[in-house]
């Protein structure tokens, strides 16, 4: 019997060092980005982008979405995503106001409350993933309406104040404690923004979670073959529902956050968030095939998208432009994630 050997592909001269420039490019896009980013700043707007308050502001309006994306982060790690963060975050924010606003309860009531709440609507999407086999695009956009359904009519469709006066007019020392998870000009020792704080706290222990334990390996054995880590012993049903109950507990997490920030809580709260979450993932090199991402590269996203809407908005960019230049990011970076970029370039296959 003959053997036919077929010959290895023959490389173009140059071809190499493109191949690896690409690969280099795609690993360092955050950081490249960051520092476009940065240096537009400074370009166009110099002392008043610079501004420690501009600065603080910035970062805290986005912390409540950088933490939603240190979930989805989770789940995209496995190869699934969760559209449905946004209105977890809703649900709870108006959770939190009304455990305030009804019965006075204290912050560290409230925020554990909120979640179990924002956890259990999450270990629903991770069973009805894993469970009912339903795709996790699916399940988390079932999950989506069904939450701000439910938030709507809990709330009857009206906002929830948070900054509860009692009969001295004054605020309660309930609403008073809880000003400090997002009112503007409450800071730690004067100096640190608490929704800055809680943001990298969260960033911490996920990357330790991800990096040192035996569940961080698991969550990108499941995402880069899960097959292989089936056999090889991982259970990937109970990880599967693991991401998606941390997706939605930091969900819950984010609620009281937001509702601090924004003095109240809304039916609508959260909305579109979601997408923000899955963008700073992906800009920060998350790839949507699973088995690939870190949570540094997710904070340093956030950190991209935060200070664009900064930019932008300080260049009185209008919000519909904001929309279509954040767009175009989010293709750009998946783009420079393609193992089969040089092929695109060459005009070659792309399958």
């Amino acid at each position: 019997m003959t053997t036919v050997k077929t010959a290895p592909p023959v490389q173009a001269p140059g071809e190499s060092r493109v191949r690896r420039a690409l690969s280099a490019l795609g690993a360092a896009q955050a950081y490249i980005g960051l520092v476009l980013v940065l240096a537009v700043g400074i370009a166009t707007k110099g002392e008043m982008f610079l501004n420690e308050t501009n600065l603080t502001n910035a970062i805290g309006a986005f912390a409540s979405r950088g933490i939603l994306a240190v979930g989805v982060t989770l789940v995209i790690l496995t190869g699934g995503i969760d559209l449905s963060v946004g209105s977890l975050l809703g649900i709870a924010s108006m959770t939190a106001a009304m455990m305030l606003a009804k019965f006075s309860l204290e912050p560290w009531q409230i925020v554990p409350i909120c979640m179990v709440v924002g956890a259990l609507f999450g270990f629903l999407n991770g069973a009805g993933t894993a469970w009912l086999r339903i795709q996790s695009f699916v399940m988390t956009l079932a999950m989506l309406s069904v939450v701000r359904g439910l938030d709507r009519q809990v709330s009857d469709n009206v906002s929830v104040g948070t900054q509860i006066a009692g009969p001295d007019g004054k605020l309660t020392p309930q609403a008073e404690a809880f000003q400090l998870f997002g009112t503007p000009g409450h800071n730690l020792f004067d100096r640190i923004y608490y929704p800055v704080l809680a943001f990298i706290v969260v960033c911490v222990i996920f990357h330790l979670i991800l990096t040192k334990t035996r569940f961080g390996r698991h969550v990108y054995a499941v995402g880069g073959n899960p097959t292989a880590a089936r056999l090889s012993g991982v259970n990937v049903t109970a990880v599967t529902i693991a991401v998606f109950t941390l997706s939605g507990m930091l969900a819950g997490f984010a609620g009281p956050i937001d509702a601090a920030y924004s003095a109240s809580a809304d039916p609508q709260a959260g909305q579109s968030f979601e997408l923000d979450a899955i963008a700073a993932a992906v800009i920060g090199g998350a790839s949507l095939a699973g088995g690939k991402g870190t949570i540094a590269g997710t904070f340093v996203g956030a950190l991209i998208l935060t200070l664009l809407d900064n930019v932008l908005g300080l260049n009185a960019v209008s919000d519909n432009w904001q929309l279509v230049i954040k767009g175009l990011i989010v293709v750009v970076a998946v783009v420079l994630q393609r193992p089969d970029l040089f092929k695109i370039f060459r005009g070659g296959s792309r399958s």
